[in-house]
């Protein structure tokens, strides 16, 4: 990826990354509304905790994974103005960066 008016690359990138998940709005909701979203949450966590999948799915995050799951549509707009927070403060870049540099 070529470098745009003395940009570092990492703003470039971080640029890149804001674009595309800002314009996926639709692909969100439609990814955490289907029922493989569910599943996965509890088969990650079983995997994890060593808990059975039926622990799981009965637990209270496994409910409350199924009440955000149901009203994806109530969280879709705190997720995007969470991600253009971050990138106005080019929090992504500053902390990578930061994750990197010499102590």
């Amino acid at each position: 990826m070529k470098q745009v008016r003395n940009m570092p690359l990492i703003d470039i990138y971080e640029e890149k990354w804001f674009r595309k998940v800002s314009a996926a709005r639709e692909k969100w909701l439609r990814a955490i509304k289907s029922a493989e979203s569910f599943e996965a949450f509890v088969r990650g966590i079983a995997a994890v905790t060593g808990l059975s999948e039926s622990e799981v799915a009965a637990s209270i995050p496994a409910r409350n994974w199924k009440e955000f799951q149901a009203n994806a549509e109530k969280y879709v707009d705190l997720f995007i103005k969470n991600i253009e927070r971050a990138h106005a403060m080019r929090k992504w870049a500053k902390n990578y960066v930061e994750a990197f540099r010499s102590r």
